[in-house]
């Protein structure tokens, strides 16, 4: 029981095939276009930028603390030399 593919058998599932097959493309562009401009898809953008621009903070604040506190120790170390030499 040898089994004939005939070419308009397959010339028919190739074409279904590749008709499902663009259908489905499209449609997983249709769902992921809808989920982009979803409330939740924004609020995640949101909450990244929100993230990102917190990080920089961070990163600037920490920045100007060492700076202060490098101040800080220069400044306690004049003082330490003019009390030093003012009394000798």
């Amino acid at each position: 029981m040898i089994m004939e593919i005939r070419v308009l058998d397959f010339s028919l599932g190739a074409a279904a095939g590749l008709a499902l097959g663009v259908a489905l493309v499209w449609l997983g562009s249709r769902v992921r276009t809808w989920l982009g401009k979803s409330e939740v898809g924004r609020l995640t953008a949101e909450n990244r930028q929100l993230k990102r621009r917190l990080a920089e903070k961070d990163r600037h604040v920490s920045r100007m603390l060492a700076e202060a506190e490098r101040l800080a120790a220069k400044l306690a170390q004049g003082k330490a030399l003019e009390s030093g030499q003012g009394g000798a």
